[in-house]
């Protein structure tokens, strides 16, 4: 598809974000009649503003970008993986770089119910679900291809999980084909992020436009974001609630500054934040091993420019 147009021309927003998939994706029609489609969605929610959106809206952005960002580290460690025949994990890399992606997708996508948190917690497949739903708004092709590969890399994933084929990570082929080729699942994944960066642009300059009345917060008020309970167990098997200080400090910049209304997720994306998330990911004794997997390494193969 010829690309002729640019991105930021219908969204409204000259984000910086460089649109790759976008544009060879979609035609400008039809991109222009998602964003139509979305923004009226977005103008009812900014013009019902209140105390519950505020916080919803600043959850659901701070959640998309660090999908994307999950995302981002996934996939990086399956190219080492390729790299460095560390095949059994490719599968499961492959395919939660995608439902993450698709995840950031639906954090973003003002359609999308929050049901006071309840979004969070969706099922696997209501996630290939909804998603696939919401693709089909651009593109019947597009929606078919991205479920496809969804439900493909997540049967890949149990099966090299639960059964290991005595065949190793080739196809019952007669050419020993990759499972799921790893150009295929970066690029399908930048798609993703490209939806989820252009709906957040959307609410982004409706939300300026529109939203007349914000609210001051607590840091308690965005507890919902870094909290985690029900994953953990005591030694007495009690549910036991994790808090976690990074997504902590990340959130309650948004009180400390007092970022009240929606911001897409570029903007967001703060180098202190990306050095952080990624400097996580690094231990001392590995820092000059050049051999060892680094974190730092193409964080923007999704989100670009970094």
């Amino acid at each position: 598809m010829k690309v002729d147009y640019e991105v930021h021309n219908i969204t409204g927003v000259e984000s910086g974000f460089e649109y790759i998939k976008l544009p060879k994706h979609f035609s400008e029609d039809a991109l222009r009649r998602y964003a139509e489609r979305q923004k009226q969605k977005a103008v009812t929610i900014s013009k019902n503003w209140s105390k519950e959106k505020q916080v919803e809206w600043i959850l659901r952005n701070y959640l998309s970008l660090k999908m994307t960002l999950a995302s981002t580290m996934l996939l990086n460690s399956a190219v080492f993986s390729n790299e460095n025949n560390l095949q059994i994990v490719v599968p499961y890399l492959y395919y939660y770089s995608l439902l993450n992606t698709s995840r950031a997708l639906l954090f973003s996508n003002p359609f999308i119910e929050w049901k006071q948190g309840g979004l969070i917690s969706s099922t696997h497949q209501n996630t290939v679900n909804q998603v696939y739903n919401e693709l089909r708004a651009l593109s019947d092709d597009v929606a078919d291809s991205i479920k496809k590969l969804l439900l493909s890399t997540k049967g890949y994933r149990e099966l090299y999980s639960y059964r290991f084929p005595a065949n190793g990570l080739e196809r019952y082929s007669s050419n020993g084909e990759s499972v799921i080729k790893e150009e295929v699942a970066i690029n399908n994944a930048r798609l993703l992020t490209e939806i989820a960066q252009f709906n957040s642009e959307i609410m982004q300059v409706t939300g300026d436009k529109h939203i007349q009345e914000t609210f001051e917060l607590t840091n308690k008020d965005l507890e919902e974001g870094y909290k985690y309970k029900g994953y953990l167990v005591d030694e007495n098997e009690k549910p036991v609630d994790l808090r976690d200080g990074e997504d902590w400090y990340r959130l309650t910049y948004f009180v400390r500054k007092k970022i009240y209304t929606p911001t897409n997720l570029l903007w967001i994306a703060r180098e202190g934040l990306i050095e952080d998330f990624f400097g996580a990911w690094t231990h001392d004794r590995f820092e000059d091993d050049e051999g060892a997997f680094d974190p730092d390494r193409d964080n923007n193969i999704l989100l670009s420019p970094l």
